[in-house]
């Protein structure tokens, strides 16, 4: 029995080298050291390479997240904390924690009542239009981020600017989201802005100039780190399949 699981322990690490040989020779610029401290000191190079170089690139938000959905101690704790005390601070921590969970509709309802406390707390009312994009209710949310926007338009670094521009396009008010976008992308170069600036370019036939913020967004990728790329891969999916339908 001990043999055949040595055999498989063993058919296991070779896979795993291989394929963190494999990620080295594609990614690394000093790949030739690393190789050698993987082939050389097992496995304890093969451990560095994982920790040190493999992981860092990766986007392990899934992971936090699916780790999240088991932290209920701590969402109960919020809940009671906020029926107990009641004020905003803490409706907005539980209506967080809910939204970290994904549990929007919940969050909803937590964001509301920070409101009802404070009416013009702009970390509620960001909560709060988030909460309401992710359970379909764009108009409502809408109204919310013009809110913030009205009264801190650099809120959140532009993501409240960003969700201005994407809530526009869900309902299809393609000219002031374009407008709109096209002053977001002059001050915020997130991918997700020009993506979506190229969309509206595309819907009102200026495909050349779509074309151009594709091209801009995949050289902004291209020239980001590694770890910020890889995070960014969906909008590199999505921007290289919006050219071949540009180019079509």
């Amino acid at each position: 029995m001990w043999g055949s699981f040595y055999s498989l322990s063993s058919l296991a690490y070779m896979a795993i080298l291989i394929w963190m040989l494999i990620d080295c020779v594609q990614r690394e610029q000093d790949r030739g050291i690393w190789i050698w401290v993987m082939l050389l000191l097992h496995p304890l190079g093969l451990i560095a390479y994982f920790f040190a170089r493999y992981l860092p690139r990766r986007d392990m938000r899934w992971l936090h997240r699916w780790m999240a959905r088991f932290r209920t101690r701590e969402l109960r704790q919020l809940e009671i904390a906020s029926r107990q005390i009641g004020n905003a601070y803490h409706w907005i921590q539980l209506g967080e924690k809910q939204k970290e969970l994904h549990k929007y509709s919940d969050a909803v309802n937590s964001f509301r009542e920070a409101l009802s406390k404070e009416s013009d707390n702009l970390q509620a009312k960001w909560g709060l239009a988030i909460s309401l994009e992710k359970t379909g209710q764009p108009e409502e949310a809408l109204d919310q981020v013009e809110a913030i926007f009205q009264t801190q338009p650099d809120y959140k670094f532009g993501d409240v600017s960003l969700a201005r521009g994407r809530l526009l396009m869900e309902l299809e008010q393609w000219q002031k989201a374009e407008s709109h976008l096209r002053t977001h992308v002059d001050r915020w170069r997130q991918p997700e802005g020009l993506y979506r600036y190229a969309v509206c370019l595309h819907h009102d036939h200026q495909d050349q100039e779509a074309r151009e913020q594709i091209q801009s967004l995949l050289m902004d990728i291209e020239a980001s780190p590694t770890s910020i790329a890889r995070q960014q891969r969906g909008w590199k999916r999505k921007a290289q399949y919006l050219r071949r339908q540009l180019s079509g």
